[in-house]
């Protein structure tokens, strides 16, 4: 029963996690994947997309996901912010992701992920 409850355990797990940083997203045209980093909007932080310093997003429609996790309310509560991405034509294609408040200049962090799309 116990090997039966961890292999369960093992495999909700491996569903349920989304790309990664650093994970190099592999599509085939049409193809698409959730990509999701921890922020926490309640102190002002959240993610963009950084355009300037992302390239070939062109082989790409991105569309914001929202939120999941934490408690709104609660001060310092983090959430996860969600990313679809779709795949259009064969192509390799980094986004940029930027860490920051709206009205600071510079972002706290980027984090960056490659997508490779193949027939």
């Amino acid at each position: 029963m116990k090997r039966l409850l961890l292999r369960l355990l093992l495999l909700s797990v491996f569903i349920a996690l989304p790309a990664q940083a650093g994970d190099v997203i592999k599509l085939a045209p049409g193809g698409s994947a959730i990509f999701s980093l921890q922020e926490n909007v309640t102190t002002g932080y959240s993610w963009r997309i950084d355009q300037a310093a992302s390239r070939d997003l062109d082989i790409l429609a991105i569309s914001d996901g929202g939120r999941s996790g934490g408690r709104r309310r609660m001060v310092g509560s983090p959430s996860m912010r969600h990313w679809k991405i779709r795949a259009l034509k064969p192509g390799r294609a980094e986004i940029v992701f930027a860490y920051q408040r709206p009205w600071e200049p510079a972002p706290v962090r980027t984090c960056s992920v490659e997508v490779e799309v193949a027939p």
